[in-house]
């Protein structure tokens, strides 16, 4: 079977871009033509019968390869297919004289079907013969990197319980005589790592900024996992016994959102802006898969003596081999109290000996100043209206005056 070589102009919208719009009058892309509807052009030159399918596909960026037509038709285009002069194909450092590439006449009226050009000799030739016109060659350009724009998510948000990963460990000591508080800052690391599942037809590896608004958010890879790293503080606070420690470990619980969005693509070709297919705008719809931690909080192991027969010689405590939290005092009952006794504290309530207490106290004193603030404003307006009435002669001194 003969492939079709009927030209469909219509189908095929090429944008020719000036020797004026691009670097120079020495870039590749001058005179350069871009293949606009590239769905439509795949459709008439993809056929498994033609002796095209083994011609290449020049690769117009050093980090990626060429390939032959057949793998294009198969996986699609990830970037622009842009036609190129074959007077600049040569200029391309990487060129491959000995392959052939996909050519076709220039001129869109010269069209007769779609040949194979041989950089060697600078024919192109096809079934139909060789094209005795000018000839641009079919070149693939790949972004440099991506925009995620105007992100809208969907209502609903699949949410997965992973587990209570361990942050950090601690251990809380009292080395004096007496029982006594002892709290402790301890720093764990809450990380937030972000996934971003775009479209197949999105090349991995190349940078992503993530916008919020017109300000971006971050700056991820395409298909690697960006960690948002951030340092945290808890406070463990315990009430102890002379002599004793315990040894202290945050855990934290790890949940995992799912959700769906549609957003806008920015893919930037080239940071030229002369050229007019250096940026362009598409819809696409994805996934972010986001690991965070939901919740901290402080666990406390068992209470261990370090010191055999704490503080017997000064006499300060209850004498005794094995630890105790009994909050005892000399002359005092035994008051019990539970060796496993856990304490939450958030990261609100930071450096506080008795955790929740500063909030009322702050309350209190605004209120107890407040009272007498307003008592002494009183005092003082009822003195000077009291002075006043008695210079003027008013009210109670009227007549006491003029008697």
């Amino acid at each position: 079977m003969k492939p079709d070589f009927r030209p469909t102009i219509s189908a095929v919208i090429l944008l020719t871009l000036g020797a004026g719009l691009v670097f120079g009058q020495n870039s590749i892309f001058s005179g350069s033509q871009q293949e606009v509807n590239i769905k439509s052009f795949l459709s008439e030159i993809c056929d498994n019968n033609s002796t095209l399918m083994n011609v290449m596909v020049k690769s117009l960026a050093s980090e990626y390869m060429d390939r032959n037509l057949q793998h294009l038709c198969t996986e699609a285009t990830h970037g622009l297919l842009i036609w190129i002069t074959a007077e600049n194909l040569v200029n391309i450092p990487d060129l491959n004289s000995k392959w052939s590439y996909i050519g076709r006449a220039a001129a869109p009226e010269d069209f007769s079907g779609y040949c194979a050009y041989h950089p060697s000799n600078g024919t192109c030739s096809s079934e139909h013969g060789k094209l005795n016109t000018s000839v641009v060659i079919l070149g693939e350009k790949y972004p440099e990197r991506y925009e995620l724009r105007d992100t809208v998510y969907k209502k609903w948000t699949n949410s997965t319980l992973l587990g209570s990963p361990i942050l950090a460990y601690a251990t809380l000591k009292n080395r004096d005589t007496a029982y006594k508080y002892v709290d402790q800052d301890i720093s764990y690391l809450a990380d937030t790592r972000i996934e971003q599942r775009l479209p197949a037809t999105v090349i991995p590896g190349l940078p992503l900024s993530v916008y919020r608004g017109k300000v971006v958010a971050y700056q991820a890879v395409i298909g690697e996992t960006y960690y948002n790293r951030v340092f945290k503080t808890i406070n463990a606070v315990r009430y102890m016994s002379p002599y004793t420690l315990v040894n202290v470990t945050v855990e934290g619980t790890e949940e995992q959102n799912y959700r769906e969005f549609r957003a806008k693509l920015v893919i930037v070709y080239s940071d030229e802006e002369g050229l007019s297919w250096s940026r362009a705008l598409t819809s696409v719809e994805g996934a972010t898969v986001e690991t965070s931690l939901t919740d901290t909080r402080v666990v406390y192991g068992p209470v261990v003596n370090f010191k055999e027969q704490s503080q017997q010689v000064s006499g300060v405590g209850p004498s005794s081999e094995a630890p105790h939290t009994d909050h005892r005092y000399p002359g005092q009952p035994i008051i019990a109290k539970s060796e496993n006794i856990h304490i939450h504290i958030n990261e609100m309530e930071l450096g506080q000996v008795y955790p929740g207490f500063r909030p009322y106290a702050i309350g209190a004193g605004i209120i107890l100043f407040s009272v007498l603030g307003i008592a002494l404003i009183d005092i003082t307006r009822r003195v000077f209206r009291n002075r006043r009435a008695k210079r003027l002669n008013l009210g109670k001194y009227k007549y006491a005056n003029a008697s």
